[in-house]
C-alpha cells in the first residue's frame, strides 16, 4: 500500500482511536480517519501542536490536512533517552500534549503522537525490518502478481471512498465550449438549462449552481443557465387604456417613446396604434410609440395633430391611422432630410 501516492508502507505499528500508526520508507505516518466535526478538530488541535514545535526548531514533519488524507509524516530518527525540553512542553501543554506524547531524538523531538505512548514508543525504537538481501528475488511470480493485485485493489478502494475535491471555477459569462473545457478534467458532471437575457451575448452561462469556490467531490453536477437570447414579439396594444398600455410596455422593458392623440370614435384615452406593429420582434429597451384617442369629433370636420418638426415617417404614422389622403411634397430647406415643414 502507497499512501498519499508518496509513501510505501512498510509496516503497521498501532491503530486506536480512529489512528493508524504506519512505518513508511524513510519514517512513520500517523494516519487520522476524519469523518465527524470532532475529528476534524483532533487532528487540526494536532496539526497546530505539530506546528509550534516546528516554529521552535525542534521536529521535521510533512503534515496533510487534504480531504480523505489527514496525516502527519516524520522521518526516521534514532530515539533518545532524554527529556523534552521545557520549551517544547509549554508550547504543548495549551493543545493537550504532555511527554508523553513526545519521542525525543539526540537532537529535538523524533515524533509527536497524537496519543500518549506505551507499546507505540517500543515499535518506533524498534526501527524498520530490514528484508535479507536477495529476498525478492526468490519469491515466487505468483506470489508477487498477487501482491500486486492487492495493492491495486486497495488503491481502488480507497479512490472509491475518498474521492478528490475540486473547486468550481466562475463560469458566468464564459461560453458553453469554455465552461466544459474548465470542467472536464475534474470528473464534476455538467448540467444545462435555458435562460432567456436578450441584452446579453448568445450561449454564455447567465447563471451556475453551486457558486464559484464551493468544493465538490467528483460525480458531483454543475447546474448552468445558459442564454438563448431571444427576441420577445411586441404584443397587441390596441383596444389597451393609455397606462395599461404604458405598464405593460415596461413590464416588458420596452421604452414608450411618445404619445399622440387623434379624434376618433373610440373612447378617450384608447390605444389605437402602435409603432412597431404588433408581433414585432424587439430587444429590451426598444422604443415603442402609441397613438391614442382624444375622444369623437363635436363636427364633421377632422383636425389634424401638430406635424412640423416630425419625420416624414412619424407623420404619415399618424395620418394613416386617421383614415387621412396624404401627399408628399418635397422642397429644398435646411432642415433634415425628411422634415416636415408645414
Amino acid at each position: 500500500m502507497i499512501l498519499d501516492d508518496r509513501y510505501p508502507v512498510l509496516e503497521t505499528l498501532e491503530e486506536k482511536e480512529g489512528i493508524t500508526l504506519y512505518r513508511v520508507e524513510g519514517g512513520v505516518v500517523f494516519f487520522f480517519q476524519v469523518r465527524t466535526p470532532e475529528d476534524k478538530e483532533r487532528f487540526y488541535r494536532y496539526r497546530a501542536a505539530i506546528k509550534r514545535l516546528e516554529e521552535l526548531g525542534l521536529v521535521e514533519a510533512a503534515v496533510s490536512a487534504k480531504p480523505g488524507r489527514y496525516y502527519a509524516f516524520f522521518p526516521e530518527r534514532p530515539l533518545a533517552r532524554k527529556a523534552p525540553p521545557r520549551a517544547a512542553l509549554e508550547a504543548l501543554a495549551p493543545l493537550g500534549f504532555g511527554p508523553e506524547h513526545l519521542a525525543m531524538a539526540e537532537e529535538g523531538v523524533a515524533y509527536l503522537s497524537p496519543w500518549p505512548l506505551g507499546s507505540s514508543r517500543r515499535a518506533l525504537a524498534r526501527g524498520p525490518s530490514r528484508l535479507q538481501p536477495g529476498f525478492l528475488l526468490g519469491v515466487a511470480p505468483g506470489l508477487l502478481l498477487f501482491l500486486l493485485g492487492l495493492w491495486l485493489f486497495s488503491q481502488g478502494v480507497y479512490r472509491y471512498f475518498n474521492p478528490p475535491e475540486y473547486a468550481v471555477p466562475n463560469l458566468v459569462g464564459k461560453t458553453a465550449r469554455e465552461a466544459f473545457l474548465l470542467l472536464k478534467d475534474t470528473g464534476l458532471r455538467l448540467e444545462v438549462v435555458e435562460g432567456n437575457d436578450p441584452a446579453k451575448p448568445k450561449e454564455v452561462v447567465l447563471a451556475q449552481e453551486p457558486p464559484p469556490g464551493t468544493r465538490l467531490r467528483a460525480g458531483r453536477t454543475v447546474r448552468l443557465t445558459l442564454n438563448q437570447a431571444r427576441l420577445n414579439p411586441l404584443p397587441e396594444l390596441k383596444g389597451l387604456r393609455q397606462e395599461e398600455a404604458e405598464a405593460r410596455l415596461s413590464e416588458l422593458g420596452y421604452r414608450l417613446a411618445g404619445v399622440a392623440q387623434v379624434e376618433s370614435p373610440e373612447p378617450l384615452g384608447t390605444v389605437l396604434a402602435s409603432d412597431p406593429p404588433p408581433g414585432t420582434p424587439l430587444p429590451p429597451g426598444a422604443p415603442v410609440r402609441l397613438l391614442v384617442s382624444r375622444g369623437a369629433s363635436l363636427g364633421p370636420t377632422v383636425p389634424l395633430p401638430q406635424l412640423t418638426g416630425l419625420s416624414q415617417k412619424e407623420a404619415l404614422f399618424l395620418l394613416n391611422a386617421m383614415g387621412l389622403q396624404v401627399q408628399v411634397e418635397e422642397v429644398p430647406s435646411g432642415a433634415p432630410p425628411g422634415t416636415v415643414l408645414a
